[in-house]
C-alpha cells in the first residue's frame, strides 16, 4: 500500500529568502528500515515511497532553521497502518455438494427451498476506530435472481438486492438461515442467493470484490398421477396410470410403490418397474460425472399395475423420493387409495351363467 498524506505545520518563514530544507523520514516499524525523501515548497501531499505493511510506518516531518540557525526541527509525527481488508465466507448446508473450491471467494453450494443453511463471515484487516469508512468497513450485499421455471437457467435474468450492511472486523453468523428470494411460496425457490463482500474504493484502488460466493436454492419436489382417483374400485385389469413428477432435487433418488391396506406413512412397499430415478453422484456411484446438476421435470406411464394387485383388497400407491435433507430417509411426495374386487366380476358371471342355464330347453 503507498500512502498519501498531508503534514501540517510545514510553511516557511524566514528572515531571509532562503528556502528551508525540510524531509519526511519514514520508518518501517516491522523493519526499522529508514528512508528519507526530501521536500520541496511550501508544503502539501507526500506520497510514501515505500509500501506500509500491516504493523505501519512512522512518519516525521523535520526542517533546518534558516539562515545562521542550523538546528534541525521535528515539526509533525503521524504513524499509518497498512489498510488491507479481507473477508472469507463459508456456507454450511445439508447438502455437501460444492462447485468451485470451498476455500476460494467464489464457490458455489446449494439447499432445497424449504431447507435451512448457515453462513458464516469473518472480516479482518480495517482499521478499527478510523474516521474514514474504506479502512473501517466493507460492505456486505446480499442479491437473489430468479432462475428459469423450466430450464433452471440464469441467463439474462435480473438480479435484486436482498439486503445490504457495513461490517467491521470480526465474526458473523447467520445460523438456520432461509432463502429470500421472490417467490410465491418459500417452497417454490427457484434461484440462487449471492453473498457480496466489497473493499471501498481507497487509495487510488476502485471498489474490489473480497469474496462472492453464492448458494442455488432448487423447489420442493411435488408429484402427481393421473387416471385413477381415491378410492375407484377397478373389477378388472387396472388401465395404465401417468405420474407427474416436478423439481425432482438433482441428488435424489425416487420411485413409485405399492403395498396392500390404507396408506401408512413410512411403510416399505414394492417399487414399481421402471420408476426408480436416481440422480446426482451419491446415487450413481459408478459414473465419472453426475447425472445432473439441476432439477429434473418428467412424466412416467405405468401399464401394468395389475401385476401387483394380485389379490383383491385395498392398496396404496405412493412416491418416494430421497435426497440429502433428513439424513436421506424417504420423504413421501404423494400417495392415492384404491380398491381391487374381482370377486364381484366373478359373482356377475356366475349370476349370468346360472340364468342362462335356467332358460335353456
Amino acid at each position: 500500500m503507498i500512502v498519501r498524506t498531508c503534514f501540517f505545520g510545514l510553511i516557511t518563514t524566514g528572515l531571509l529568502a532562503q528556502a528551508p530544507e525540510t524531509w519526511v523520514r519514514q520508518t518501517d516499524l516491522s523493519t526499522g528500515q529508514v528512508y528519507d525523501t526530501p521536500i520541496t515548497g511550501t508544503g502539501g501531499i507526500y506520497t510514501s515511497p515505500l509500501p506500509v505493511n500491516e504493523i505501519g510506518s512512522l512518519y516525521e516531518l523535520f526542517a533546518r532553521g534558516t539562515a545562521w540557525d542550523t538546528n534541525i526541527y521535528l515539526l509533525d509525527t503521524k504513524i499509518i497502518s497498512s489498510y488491507n481488508p479481507a473477508a472469507t465466507v463459508s456456507i454450511l448446508s445439508e447438502d455437501d455438494y460444492v462447485r468451485g473450491d470451498p476455500e476460494s471467494t467464489t464457490f458455489v453450494k446449494r439447499t432445497r427451498a424449504d431447507r435451512p443453511f448457515s453462513i458464516n463471515i469473518q472480516v479482518q484487516g480495517l482499521v478499527e476506530e478510523s474516521s474514514s469508512i474504506a479502512e473501517r468497513f466493507v460492505y456486505l450485499a446480499v442479491q437473489g435472481k430468479n432462475y428459469d421455471t423450466v430450464t433452471y437457467s440464469s441467463l439474462n435474468q435480473p438480479q435484486y438486492l436482498i439486503d445490504e450492511s457495513n461490517l467491521e472486523n470480526g465474526a458473523y453468523t447467520f445460523d438456520a438461515a432461509y432463502h429470500q428470494l421472490n417467490s410465491p411460496a418459500i417452497s417454490s425457490g427457484n434461484g440462487e442467493q449471492s453473498f457480496t463482500i466489497v473493499r471501498y474504493a481507497a487509495d487510488e484502488v476502485p471498489d474490489t470484490i473480497l469474496a462472492q460466493p453464492k448458494i442455488e436454492v432448487w423447489p420442493v419436489a411435488t408429484a402427481s398421477i393421473a387416471k385413477i382417483t381415491a378410492g375407484q374400485v377397478f373389477t378388472d385389469r387396472i388401465p395404465s396410470v401417468v405420474i407427474s413428477l416436478q423439481h425432482l432435487y438433482p441428488d435424489s433418488r425416487t420411485y413409485a410403490q405399492i403395498y396392500k391396506g390404507a396408506q401408512v406413512l413410512g411403510t416399505t412397499g414394492t417399487i414399481i418397474n421402471g420408476t426408480e430415478l436416481r440422480y446426482g453422484r451419491h446415487y450413481n456411484p459408478d459414473q465419472i460425472e453426475a447425472s445432473t446438476n439441476v432439477p429434473q421435470s418428467l412424466s412416467l406411464s405405468v401399464e401394468d399395475l395389475s401385476n401387483y394387485t394380485l389379490k383383491d383388497g385395498l392398496y396404496t400407491l405412493e412416491v418416494i423420493t430421497h435426497t440429502p435433507f433428513f439424513g436421506r430417509t424417504a420423504e413421501r411426495l404423494y400417495h392415492i387409495t384404491f380398491e381391487v374386487d374381482r370377486v364381484i366380476t366373478s359373482r356377475s358371471q356366475i349370476n349370468t351363467n346360472e340364468a342362462s342355464s335356467s332358460l335353456a330347453p
